[in-house]
């Protein structure tokens, strides 16, 4: 009986894998084809070879840093408020803490947390760099067949954010030093600067949310596949006992801000795709909105 449980389960885990590459690779070519179609439909061109090389990416990513770094000095109100709605946000969640891992622990199943395990895999900082591999690789091709050059470019913005989501989330961990949920210590334990190996905030929500604002931004539709996977990975955590949903809510608003700034840095296309922080009346509590304009 047991040998067949763990079977299914296996074979439960794989089929999910298996579901999530497809997937992936169907987003892809979506977002591909099309451009490749059309190139394979016309006379191509002479084109004029763009110099790129790692020194020119490196020289991009410090240019960028830079820039990020530097943005608060040019904040206008609105962006000041943005930011002040954010902070309070994530400090409302963290009352709302302790009642949400109290919801989960009483609902958690083991199947429950296979398929959390699952999500929170592919929204790891390893999945998510063989994805942006994949997507440049495929961008390479596609620019050599005649394309243009949007998904490499796509891949490229969206490999960048997700450094930068690692690297904002790991300073974070590292002055905080929250200690995680599964630690049992309560959601008020934090010992700054006792490594990176802590909960605030989450790296996983970071990272997928801003790799997800990255192509939501960049392709129509896009974000009705990457912005619900983003808050699969994210709550995988929460439901893993890895991060309390402060947590997450802040990676998120993380790696949103991240993907939109890069985005805007790289010369994308407005998006009718917003993330706005959500507070509960009362102090009860807040989150995040996910909304599209029609």
């Amino acid at each position: 009986m047991a040998s067949k449980l763990f079977k299914a389960i296996v074979r439960g885990r794989m089929g999910l894998g298996v579901a999530g590459a497809i997937c992936c690779c169907c987003l892809v070519l979506g977002m591909t084809w099309p451009d490749m179609v059309s190139a394979a439909g016309r006379e191509q061109p002479e084109q004029t070879v763009k110099k790129e090389s790692i020194m020119e990416g490196v020289k991009t990513v410090i240019e960028d840093a830079k820039a990020l770094v530097l943005s608060p000095l040019s904040m206008d109100r609105y962006d000041a408020m943005k930011l002040g709605g954010a902070m309070a946000v994530v400090g409302g969640m963290f009352a709302a803490d302790r009642p949400i891992y109290d919801l989960v622990q009483r609902n958690s199943t083991s199947g429950g947390r296979d398929i959390a395990d699952k999500f929170s895999d592919w929204g790891g900082p390893g999945a998510l760099l063989g994805l942006n591999a994949g997507v440049i690789a495929v961008g390479v091709a596609s620019e050599s067949y005649g394309a243009s050059s949007k998904l490499k470019d796509a891949g490229l913005v969206s490999l960048e954010a997700e450094g930068f989501a690692i690297a904002a989330t790991a300073a974070l961990k590292m002055i905080t030093g929250r200690e995680r949920p599964e630690a049992s210590q309560g959601t008020t334990q934090f010992r700054p600067f006792s490594g990176v190996d802590t909960s605030l905030a989450s790296t996983h929500a970071a990272a997928s949310f801003a790799v997800a604002t990255v192509f939501a931004e960049r392709y129509e539709g896009a974000g009705w596949v990457t912005y619900p996977l983003a808050v699969l990975i994210s709550g995988s955590r929460v439901y893993l006992d890895k991060h309390f949903s402060a947590d997450v809510v802040a990676g998120a608003l993380i790696g949103y801000g991240l993907g939109h700034f890069l985005n805007a840095r790289h010369s994308a296309e407005p998006t009718d795709w917003q993330v706005r922080p959500l507070a509960l009346e009362g102090g009860l509590g807040g989150g995040l909105t996910l909304g599209k304009q029609f």
